[in-house]
């Protein structure tokens, strides 16, 4: 694998990752995995090899995984995508040589730290606490997802609380290992925000 050949953008839920690796897609003609799209994938491998915790996740309730503390489901979450990682670069293995961009909050920056990533090919993007509560609550299958929950409102509080928490240590931690941590918060529109990307990937 050819890491020099890949790019990736990790951070937290809800800021734009999705949207500005598609028009990098669009203009520069990269491969896209998009880690989003095999989290049940993940999970049901994990589980199939005997790993606990992707058992554990594989048979949880609705309730089971929303009503349970904040700050387990934090580090709970830090430990499903460092193993969810070792998945994911061995999917890579079958680009080769060919030029791709990685996308998902499974990109945590020890990952990047641990790979040794160039400071010019990791971003990790997060949302603002505002701007992450205003973009979920216009997602309407958002309700519709914690139906099953006893307290769907409370439901949602502990995702919010619980992304935003993520948001923040992934921040912090990149910042700490000298990557480039963008904060989304509005203020920027799209395409401000993607030729910000752009130079930080020494693309224009």
């Amino acid at each position: 694998m050819n890491l020099d050949k890949i790019y990736w953008i990790g951070g937290s839920p809800c800021c734009g990752k999705s949207s500005i690796t598609e028009k990098l897609i669009k203009e520069y003609g990269f491969k896209y995995y998009k880690c989003d799209d095999f989290l049940e994938r993940y999970i049901a491998m994990g589980a199939k090899r005997g790993n606990k915790l992707m058992k554990k996740i594989n048979k949880r309730t609705k309730d089971e995984t929303w009503m349970r503390d904040v700050a387990e489901q934090v580090e709970e979450e830090f430990e499903f995508y460092r193993y969810a990682l070792t998945i994911i670069m061995k999917d890579l293995n079958k680009y080769k040589n060919q030029n791709v961009i990685v996308e998902g909050a499974a990109l945590i920056p020890e990952f990047a730290e641990k790979m040794k990533l160039a400071k010019n090919r990791y971003i990790c993007m997060t949302p603002s606490r505002e701007f992450q509560m205003d973009k979920y609550r216009e997602r309407k299958w958002v309700k519709y997802y914690l139906s099953e929950c006893s307290d769907w409102e409370q439901a949602f509080d502990n995702w919010m609380a619980r992304d935003v928490e993520f948001a923040k240590q992934v921040r912090n931690e990149a910042t700490d290992l000298e990557y480039t941590a963008l904060t989304i918060d509005g203020q920027k529109t799209i395409d401000e925000v993607y030729e910000q990307v752009k130079s930080i990937f020494e693309l224009e």
